[in-house]
């Protein structure tokens, strides 16, 4: 086998740009029955709980009592962090919730 049969891959370049897909997800804002803010990720509903003292963080909590996430976004209603992992909802997510 001659040098020229041999591909050289740099994996180290190939895995960080499928690592670096994984994006913010994308929030739809939208309204309760009791003219409440509420937005909606990932079929997942949470209605405004508060700020923090800086006005600077929006905190919002799973409109299902039971479930523990609460999500934060910056005053522009856009996505920062979840407070614990997504995958910690203990319900299924609300399909008439998806944006179609």
């Amino acid at each position: 086998m001659d040098m020229d049969d041999f591909v050289i891959i740099d994996e180290a370049s190939s895995s960080s740009s499928s690592s670096s897909s994984s994006s913010k997800p994308s929030i739809g804002k939208t309204i309760s029955n009791k003219r409440k803010s509420m937005v909606t990720v990932d079929g997942f509903q949470f209605q405004l709980k508060n700020f923090n003292k800086a006005k600077t963080m929006k905190f919002w909590r799973c409109a299902n009592r039971l479930c523990n996430v609460i999500l934060h976004t910056n005053p522009s209603d856009e996505f920062v962090k979840f407070s614990k992992n997504k995958s910690d909802q203990s319900h299924l997510p609300n399909p008439a919730a998806l944006e179609i």
